[in-house]
């Protein structure tokens, strides 16, 4: 098992999206809808403390918001106001960190999430050495074993189709150098044709037509960033089972019941 040696970046800021609004909920966010009789962010929260890799957990969250859960303080080292955006929020998160201290950037609609999943991220982050960003991803039929009705963006590559995993590792002095092509990646990924135009054109339609491999992301991300980046194929699809809509809620809910 891994040493503690993760200080996590739990995002929970940004507005309740129109959907849970128009179906009477009336929360601060979808981080604190509520789920099998609690705040999503508090089973979130309570997962990645309980990871024994975790060393120290910042939440990003208005404080005015977490004021309505008092449990969302008692989980966390710090409560940090949301930037402007995203990836504003995710550098309001890393101030203070020390340059090379390793940084789990997680989501906080992931209502399944384990300690234990949490961990088997870290360990495999461990066995990739150098490493400046890992980016969790979950293959597709590990995941519709478990939760065949959860739906995603599926992206084929030649080793698998994937999905995003809410769960990334990034080293904190390099947030800040990466700015730009950050928010580039975080507006594509959700549409896989989106993504696939940050890369060259040959590569942008291997990745279209499903016959791009891990290690050829992996090289242009690096291109890109001028850093170190590598997938983490996560063996647990709960880091990737997200609330992006009403349905997904009801689908989580569920699950719980079964």
């Amino acid at each position: 098992m891994s040493e503690r040696s993760f200080a996590v970046v739990a995002l929970a800021g940004g507005l309740l999206e129109s959907d849970f609004r128009r179906a009477g909920y009336d929360v601060p966010n979808k981080a604190y809808l509520p789920v099998d009789g609690e705040v999503m962010l508090v089973r979130v929260l309570r997962a990645l403390r309980g990871a024994r890799s975790v060393t120290q957990v910042r939440c990003v969250t208005q404080a005015r918001a977490a004021a309505t859960e008092p449990q969302v303080a008692a989980l966390c080292d710090a409560v940090i106001e949301p930037g402007y955006d995203l990836i504003s929020s995710v550098i309001a998160g890393f101030e203070g960190l020390g340059d090379e201290e390793r940084v789990l950037v997680v989501a906080t609609d992931l209502p399944l999430l384990t300690p234990a999943a949490v961990d088997h991220f870290t360990e495999r982050i461990e066995q990739i050495v150098p490493l400046d960003i890992g980016y969790g991803f979950v293959e597709r039929r590990l995941h519709e074993r478990r939760y065949p009705n959860v739906r995603h963006t599926w992206v084929r590559l030649r080793e698998g189709t994937f999905c995003g995993a809410g769960i990334s590792m990034i080293r904190a002095g390099s947030v800040r150098r990466v700015e730009t092509v950050l928010r580039e990646f975080v507006a594509a990924r959700k549409s896989p044709a989106k993504m696939a135009s940050l890369f060259s054109p040959l590569l942008a339609l291997k990745i279209l037509f499903g016959q791009v491999g891990v290690a050829e992301l992996e090289h242009r991300a690096s291109e890109l960033t001028g850093l170190v980046c590598r997938g983490v194929i996560c063996p647990d699809p709960e880091v990737a089972v997200n609330i992006d809509r009403l349905q997904d809620l009801k689908t989580v809910k569920a699950i719980l019941r079964s």
